[in-house]
């Protein structure tokens, strides 16, 4: 099953809160028109029943007596002052914070499109070359040198000598590369081994170098070493001495 990038799941986490956004922001509107609803209703309320006398509140009305259409003219025209004056900052205070909330969802889906990296690498895995120790093994343990690269101290040396005047360790860049030796050693390194072990990253960690370098040091040697393949592996003849023992012992 493929698994989905982080990229697109940064931006379907934007786009639900987007989507969030957009419904608080309807709720709250919606539920500002019907409080303005409410309002509307007891003021019509108010007008039907001012032209009523009350003899249960004559006497609770102080003197000089205002009619009851001058108290809700009053009550009126300070509600429609009120709402001539609030009416549009409050719809301000309820749309501004969503579009500010918006236009952040916005650029930083902007910004999730446009990185080429999301994840921080952190801190880089500190390298320890092991390779001088090479050199010591070569003059007092051989068996360790065998162990790390399989070929004798030696046959190294010779192969070294086959190479080194190959054009592929040649380059015009301003970034030399790495010393010849360096490089097949790395590459006997990686061919000797198997699994996780000849991995570009372990390699790297034992030689002290990147995974580009591990990377581009095999292909050098590799192709060097094609080159010389008619000189070292060659097919014997069918009437050679080497072929009548592979025979007899094929047929035994």
């Amino acid at each position: 099953m493929p698994r989905t990038s982080l990229r697109t799941e940064i931006l379907q986490l934007l786009d639900d809160a987007t989507l969030a956004t957009a419904q608080m922001w309807n709720d709250e509107i919606s539920a500002s028109l019907e409080d303005d609803s409410d309002l509307t209703d007891w003021m019509d309320t108010l007008s039907d029943t001012s032209g009523m006398s009350s003899p249960a509140l004559s006497p609770m009305v102080l003197s000089p007596p205002s009619p009851a259409s001058s108290l809700t003219s009053s009550w009126g025209s300070m509600l429609v002052d009120s709402e001539s004056t609030s009416t549009v900052p409050m719809t301000d205070m309820i749309i501004a914070p969503y579009t500010q909330l918006l236009d952040t969802i916005e650029a930083l889906c902007d910004e999730v499109e446009a990185a080429r990296i999301l994840e921080d690498p952190g801190e880089p895995i500190p390298k320890a070359s092991q390779l001088p120790l090479l050199s010591h093994f070569t003059e007092h343990r051989p068996s360790l040198f065998r162990k790390k690269l399989h070929v004798n101290p030696e046959v190294f040396d010779n192969i070294l000598d086959q190479i080194s005047g190959h054009p592929v360790f040649q380059n015009q860049s301003n970034n030399k590369q790495l010393p010849v030796s360096i490089q097949l050693a790395i590459f006997l390194y990686r061919a000797g081994h198997y699994g996780n072990a000849c991995s570009p990253e372990d390699v790297g960690q034992w030689a002290g170098v990147s995974i580009g370098m591990v990377v581009n040091c095999t292909h050098h040697v590799i192709a060097a070493l094609l080159d010389q393949h008619d000189e070292f592996v060659y097919i014997p003849g069918a009437q050679s001495e080497e072929m009548r023992c592979a025979q007899a012992f094929t047929e035994s």
